[in-house]
C-alpha cells in the first residue's frame, strides 16, 4: 500500500502487530530468495521485525511500511552474509528482485485474496500424499532423498510427487486467481 494509506498505526502495539501478521509472509519469500535457505530466511525476517520494533519510532508513517521491511531485511542479510563470508547478489539483481516484489505487493493490495491465500487453499486440496511429500521438502527443507527416508518411499517417488504436486498447485492457483479476479466468492477447483 504507498504511502501508507490504510494501514494501521505501525506506532501503535496492536497496529505493529497487524502490520506484521500482514507481511510476515512476504517477507519470509523474499528473504527465502535471498538467502536459499529457509531457516536462515526466518532468522533474517525475525531479526528485521526486532530491529523495526525497536527502531519503530524513527519510521515515517507516510511511508510504505512493507517497503521499509524490506530495507532492514536487506540490511539484516547483508550482515549475515559478511558473519557467514557468503557471496552477495550484484546490487543490480537485488534492485530488480525488490522492484519486482514492489510490484508484486502493489498488484496484491488491488486484488481481494493474495496469491499466497489461493496456493495455501490449494495445497489443502491435495492428496495426502502429495502434500506429504510438498511438505517434507518445501516446509520442513528436507533433500529428496531425507524426503524419501521420512516417507518411507524411494527418492524418484519423491520427485514424481513434487512434480504432480507443483502441475496442480499451479493449475489451481491460476484458477482460483482468474475466478477471484471475474467474481468474489470461493469456488471449488479440484
Amino acid at each position: 500500500m504507498p504511502d501508507g494509506e490504510n494501514e494501521p498505526n505501525p506506532r501503535d502495539p496492536a497496529g505493529f502487530d497487524e502490520l506484521v501478521r500482514t507481511h510476515h509472509r512476504e517477507l519470509l519469500v523474499y528473504a527465502r530468495a535471498l538467502t536459499h535457505d529457509v531457516n536462515t530466511a526466518r532468522e533474517i525476517v525475525q531479526d528485521a521485525f526486532v530491529l523495526a520494533h525497536e527502531k519503530i519510532d524513527t519510521f515515517d508513517v507516510t511511508r510504505d511500511f512493507a517497503a521499509w521491511m524490506r530495507g532492514i531485511l536487506r540490511n539484516k542479510w547483508r550482515e549475515w552474509l559478511r558473519r557467514n563470508r557468503r557471496h552477495e547478489l550484484p546490487e543490480n539483481a537485488l534492485a530488480e528482485m525488490d522492484a519486482a516484489v514492489s510490484l508484486w505487493q502493489a498488484g496484491r493490495a488491488v486484488r481481494n485474496a493474495t496469491v499466497f491465500d489461493a496456493l495455501e487453499q490449494c495445497q489443502e486440496r491435495l492428496p495426502e500424499h502429495l502434500r506429504a511429500a510438498v511438505h517434507a521438502c518445501y516446509y520442513r527443507g528436507e533433500t529428496g532423498d531425507e524426503a524419501a527416508a521420512s516417507l518411507g518411499i524411494a527418492p524418484a517417488a519423491v520427485r514424481k510427487r513434487l512434480q504432480r504436486a507443483r502441475d496442480m498447485l499451479r493449475e489451481c492457483v491460476e484458477r482460483k486467481m482468474e475466478t477471484q479476479s471475474q467474481s468474489p466468492g470461493d469456488s471449488a477447483i479440484f
